[in-house]
């Protein structure tokens, strides 16, 4: 019973604090400036200048105002994207000649490096340490799921640590972010939905959050953070058919929204 009552001052206290929260437009991409997409979007990372959307075979770059700048093409199956000091890393997953790569590219979208690379999905920085996800990928419910750490310098493998937090998923994790302090990773479930997670730099599980984001978020950086909690953004597709192949149309558009996180809570504050 105590622990109740002080689920629910916290929960009240979340939203209480959401509404002191300054209100931030939600961004909106121009219909048909995601032409070249194919796929869906599978990733997302920002700089102080820039928003950089992942789909299966590229990588947009946008202003904060959602103008697509440039867009790169990248082998197949391009995933989640992560941003540090000036270079993406783009965890690719190969499906023409399973080799699979970590390319890095600079803030422009342009290659810089390819490393070979256990098979990827999705990665972010914390502490100048590379993570990507690095599988099953199989479609078949499992409930271990690996994460692998590289040296940022020349992607090479640190350790790799196996993770259960109880629940079956398909595939690989879909995306990871960090806030500066913990590891969030997203994973598709069993029931056709996604669920988060938040590890330790040591990938340690504190807890599971009701927050789906399996196309792409990412934390702001300093500049666009006010106030003492992180915020991050969320892709998420607009439009009548989401997942778009070069024969058909591609009808979608893109849609980001905001949230603070507020102990582990994600609370919207998208005008």
């Amino acid at each position: 019973m105590e622990r109740a009552i002080l689920s629910l001052i916290a929960c009240i206290a979340t939203i209480c604090l959401a509404q002191e929260q300054d209100k931030i437009p939600a961004i909106i991409t121009e219909p048909g400036a995601l032409a070249a997409m194919r796929g869906h979007i599978q990733g997302a990372c920002c700089s102080e200048d820039a928003i950089y959307l992942s789909h299966i075979e590229g990588i947009f770059k946008l202003d904060w105002n959602g103008k697509v700048l440039k867009h790169t093409v990248l082998p197949k199956h391009t995933g989640d994207i992560c941003y540090w000091q000036g270079r993406i890393y783009d965890a690719l997953y190969n499906d023409v000649d399973g080799e699979n790569n970590i390319i890095v590219l600079d803030d422009d979208i342009n290659i810089v490096a390819k490393y070979k690379a256990p098979g990827g999905g999705c990665a972010t920085v914390h502490n100048g340490i590379l993570y990507v996800g690095t599988g099953p990928r199989d479609s078949k419910p499992h409930r271990f799921n690996n994460i692998t750490m590289f040296t940022l310098e020349d992607c090479r493998p640190i350790a790799t640590m196996t993770l259960d937090y109880g629940v079956e998923t398909r595939y690989a994790a879909q995306c990871l972010a960090s806030d500066g302090k913990y590891i969030y990773a997203v994973f598709y479930t069993t029931n056709g939905g996604d669920s988060s997670i938040v590890l330790t730099p040591d990938l340690k599980l504190v807890k599971a959050v009701n927050f789906n984001a399996s196309t792409g978020f990412d934390f702001l950086p300093p500049s666009r953070n006010r106030g003492p909690h992180p915020r991050c953004f969320k892709v998420r597709h607009i439009g009548s058919d989401w997942c778009v192949s070069a024969d058909k149309p591609n009808p979608t558009q893109v849609r980001i929204d905001f949230y603070v996180v507020v102990d582990g809570n994600f609370v919207n504050i998208t005008k």
